[in-house]
């Protein structure tokens, strides 16, 4: 069976941050868009494989936060000063030694 990864998003606004909230949270789907956490189905329709959760994060655009990864670019609404970030969660499974390698191909820094 392939390994599947997940990758979540979270954004915040202005609004949400005075409540020390976010405004949303949820998975991205692999075919495009995102669901809220109230919203989603199944979290098994949110896995990627790893080539396609790499190319949406991207190389040198992580930190390593232990058990999966941050990026440190977000989308910008410049209109209503919302910011979503992202986070690429690999296998509960993965060994230490490939995660090891997965950091490197991300260039994942901590």
């Amino acid at each position: 069976m392939t390994s599947r990864f997940h990758i979540t998003f979270e954004t915040v606004t202005p609004e949400s941050v005075e409540h020390n909230d976010a405004a949303a949270r949820g998975y991205v789907h692999p075919n495009g868009g995102r669901d809220d956490l109230d919203l989603m189905g199944d979290v098994a329709d949110y896995a990627f494989d790893l080539r396609s959760a790499v190319r949406f994060v991207g190389e040198n655009a992580t930190f390593d936060c232990g058990r999966w990864f941050d990026t440190t670019w977000h989308d910008d609404d410049f209109r209503t000063g919302a910011e979503t970030r992202y986070s690429l969660h690999p296998p509960r499974d993965i060994t230490a030694s490939s995660y090891a390698r997965l950091a490197r191909v991300l260039g994942a820094r901590r």
